[in-house]
């Protein structure tokens, strides 16, 4: 339909109200933005793919149940729906990052990282892929894992489909959950710090131990799982890495240029983080592509892939904009204290606790619940937890918990990118993902045990 050609308008509305409220909080333009993500939702809900409609319609009523239960005035629900037009304003800005990496050739690079042409045992791929991953969401955040899956999906089109997309939803999501443990603009790490009053410093080596060990035994187990597999991958541009050293260098230096700009929005100007990283995009990527003298590739490729994204953005719509109502609606319902009382129950026995944060971080994440909200449970008993366990301890545990559930969160943005990526049900990403996720939080729980001897 033409409408449909010209959506990117009305959403870039959208997110300019968002960027003014950010700026200037009002109640009545945030309920404003609310109206319009509802009607957002109406327009996509027929464009949206089956399962999104099926995801949206269930979340869309166990927040209508949680919203009657509160007793809230009706005039409150159009600000319900505001609550993650922030995120669809970041994932309708993450094209431009990828159309810089384009443009300076760096797609290349990045697949000489993950091994040049050839043909190539699948079993090591696997172990370059999550490393890179790694690497890459340290610095790139959600981007790392759209450039990753574009470059597998091209190396990989030989395989077998089923095949290729197991490999990439486990080697790029857990990649991407390994770097989120230790990188202090993870909003999830940064949560449980803010709730403890832990020094970063502090936990830091422990997060990195957690890392290392998730990366050896997942690399492990999954060289092994795919060792009989082979790929021809295609030939190429790219250079050799000793060739690109230049290149390279280049590359991890605008990366850390990045980093350094989001800290400065986020820790001096005091943006929050999602804000910080999705307006430095598009003027980072900008001048990234001036100083390479490639801004007219940078636009050429970037504008009709930024409207052509943001004008696809259904199943996003559908899918956060119903989760936000869920969200918000559960926080305000007096069935909120009934997830409160089971933590209450367990003081005094450490180590059950432990093993009923993680339960209920994985639990709620497979019901819908972002481990945000999650979190925020958790921190409206933090007196509790803290009188049983240390602050490194308690960090440790509730930042492991829940981004462990990352990998195998069905509505989480991270998944859900790669199930409209690889055409892909997310339930099935859930399940490839689960016994990772059950793997990083047993061993959060084993390292905060061993926090517990120290502090």
């Amino acid at each position: 339909m033409r409408i449909h050609r010209h959506l990117y308008i009305f959403y870039s509305f959208v997110f300019l109200l968002n960027v003014i409220h950010v700026f200037r909080p009002d109640t009545v333009l945030y309920t404003v933005i609310g109206v319009l993500g509802i009607v957002m939702v109406i327009i996509n809900f027929p464009w949206a793919d089956r399962v999104f409609k099926i995801l949206g319609g269930i979340l869309l009523t166990a927040g209508t149940f949680f919203f009657i239960s509160s007793g809230v005035s009706a005039a409150k629900i159009p600000a319900f729906f505001a609550g993650n037009i922030g995120l669809l304003f970041l994932i309708s800005m993450l094209p431009w990052m990828n159309s810089v990496v384009k443009a300076g050739r760096y797609n290349q690079l990045l697949q000489s990282l993950l091994g040049g042409s050839g043909t190539k045992p699948l079993g090591p791929l696997y172990v370059r892929s999550e490393a890179t991953m790694v690497s890459l969401a340290a610095f790139l955040n959600l981007s790392s894992a759209t450039i990753s899956q574009d470059l597998l999906l091209n190396q990989l089109k030989t395989l077998k489909t089923q095949v290729r997309n197991s490999f990439i939803a486990m080697a790029t999501l857990r990649g991407y959950s390994m770097a989120l443990l230790w990188s202090p603009l993870e909003i999830l790490l940064a949560t449980s710090i803010f709730i403890t009053g832990a020094n970063y410093l502090a936990v830091l080596p422990w997060m990195l131990l957690i890392g290392i060990f998730a990366f050896v035994i997942d690399a492990g187990m999954s060289k092994w799982l795919f060792h009989k597999y082979e790929v021809e991958v295609p030939e190429s541009n790219a250079k050799s890495l000793k060739e690109n050293k230049k290149k390279l260098a280049g590359f991890l230096l605008a990366l850390i240029l990045f980093l350094v700009v989001v800290v400065f929005f986020v820790n001096v100007i005091q943006f929050e983080f999602l804000f910080a990283v999705t307006i430095a995009i598009f003027p980072f990527a900008f001048i990234w592509a001036v100083a390479m003298k490639r801004q007219k590739s940078f636009l050429k490729l970037g504008w009709p892939t930024w409207k052509k994204q943001t004008n696809h953005l259904s199943n996003f719509i559908v899918l956060l904009v119903a989760l936000s109502f869920l969200t918000e609606s559960l926080n305000v319902s007096p069935y909120l204290k009934v997830l409160q009382d089971p933590i209450v129950a367990l003081e005094g026995q450490p180590l059950l606790i432990m093993l009923f944060i993680q339960a209920a971080f994985l639990g709620m994440t497979l019901l819908g619940v972002h481990p945000l909200a999650t979190m925020g449970i958790f921190g409206g008993i933090s007196e509790l937890l803290m009188g049983a366990l240390p602050t490194v301890t308690l960090t440790i545990l509730l930042s492991t918990s829940a981004i462990a559930t990352v990998p195998s969160a069905p509505y989480g943005l991270i998944v859900t990118l790669t199930s409209v990526a690889l055409r892909m049900n997310p339930y099935r990403i859930v399940w490839k993902n689960l016994p990772y996720s059950l793997l990083l939080g047993f061993l959060g729980v084993i390292v905060a045990l061993i926090t517990m001897k120290v502090y």
